[in-house]
């Protein structure tokens, strides 16, 4: 996979030129996707949990004064296929959640005659929804936006669009 760079309203406006950033076919559609970009709680902070009361001060001080995150709205061009499979695999993997804390508490609460197989249930419902969250990450495209806040940078897209998107800002000439 690769990354192009793109001009902050360009990204905004979806103004990209109708190729799949997933697949390089040509886009049918242009899907509206949200991102954090700056701030936000570093996940190495949970690792506190593990120093017990302290750890827990610790972590509950450095959330009160983490900045929140920021969110970038861009538009993106993907073909309906490419679209509506990560949809899919988007509910699949909240019915998979869904059934990983039900299950248990069905074989908790005592619904049938062997309640460990219920709990087993749930602990393979949680490894399929964490190889659905791994799927869905790994085709995912990254965004990132500079310091300027001019550059929006698309990573993990297909080379197609790369260079599909250099013609369109070749055409475009020099910002």
């Amino acid at each position: 996979m690769a990354a192009v760079s793109v001009f902050v309203d360009d990204a905004i406006r979806g103004d990209l030129p109708l190729v799949c950033a997933k697949t390089g076919e040509p886009a049918d559609l242009k899907a509206r996707t949200r991102h954090a970009v700056g701030g936000g709680f570093p996940l190495v902070l949970w690792f506190l949990l593990f120093l017990g009361p302290l750890g827990i001060v610790v972590l509950v001080v450095a959330a009160l004064f983490t900045p929140r995150p920021e969110y970038l709205t861009v538009r993106i061009p993907e073909t309906e296929e490419s679209f509506s499979r990560e949809r899919q695999m988007e509910r699949w993997r909240l019915v998979a959640l869904g059934a990983g804390v039900v299950l248990p508490l069905l074989g908790i609460v005592g619904v049938g005659m062997f309640p460990l197989m219920w709990v087993g249930a749930g602990l393979g419902c949680w490894m399929v929804a964490g190889a659905l969250t791994w799927m869905l990450w790994r085709q995912s495209i990254g965004v990132s936006i500079d310091v300027s806040r001019r550059w929006v940078t698309f990573s993990g897209v297909h080379p197609a669009f790369v260079e599909a998107v250099e013609r369109q800002e070749a055409a475009y000439g020099p910002r």
